[in-house]
């Protein structure tokens, strides 16, 4: 029961959230926006930017006094917003919408790792996680951040919207496919 009530109120939280940009940068002082996004395999793959990776500075202080402005600031590169905006609406109506609907039937298992809610600007791993918990897709930043891209996947993500409307069974809302180049896999990955 408790655990229930746990789920509840973190996806109730998410739905809150959902109206703020998201992801927030690594070394920003809101890093839990991210982190509850990430900590578990319902929204793991809203956005090709989780996971975020860790902060290399520390904190958003360390950023700023390094001269980094970009890894705190989200109003650094303004116009990635709407695409970030756009990516997780169709996201949610593509998948997170049937995929949430899926869970709570227990039709799909719900996964998640408190280590990552609870790992702050640094992973709690030895590596860096580049997987999105629960999904197994890679982070593919590339998505948002070239314009050409962008508008390939998310006009090809409408159009399937369009013709079959969200996803019924469990799959991952990524741009695998669609994309000519291969994600940045790492050579060690745990």
């Amino acid at each position: 029961m408790f655990l229930k009530r746990c789920v509840q109120g973190i996806l109730g939280l998410i739905f809150l959230i959902h109206g703020v940009p998201a992801p927030v940068p690594r070394c920003s002082p809101f890093i839990i926006i991210n982190k509850v996004v990430e900590w578990q395999n319902w929204s793991s793959d809203m956005n090709p930017y989780f996971p975020v990776p860790p902060c290399e500075y520390g904190g958003p202080l360390q950023a700023i006094l390094a001269g980094d402005l970009n890894a705190v600031f989200l109003l650094d590169e303004p116009e990635l917003i709407p695409r970030h905006n756009i990516y997780e609406f169709l996201w949610f109506l593509r998948t997170g919408y049937n995929r949430l609907m899926r869970m709570l039937k227990k039709k799909e298992p719900f996964e998640y790792d408190f280590n990552i809610l609870r790992e702050g600007y640094d992973h709690h791993s030895e590596r860096a996680r580049t997987t999105q918990f629960g999904q197994g897709t890679y982070r593919r930043p590339e998505v948002l951040d070239d314009r050409n891209i962008f508008n390939n996947v998310a006009g090809e993500a409408v159009k399937q919207w369009w013709i079959e409307g969200g996803k019924k069974v469990g799959n991952n809302f990524n741009a695998e496919g669609l994309l000519l180049l291969p994600e940045d896999k790492p050579k060690h990955e745990h």
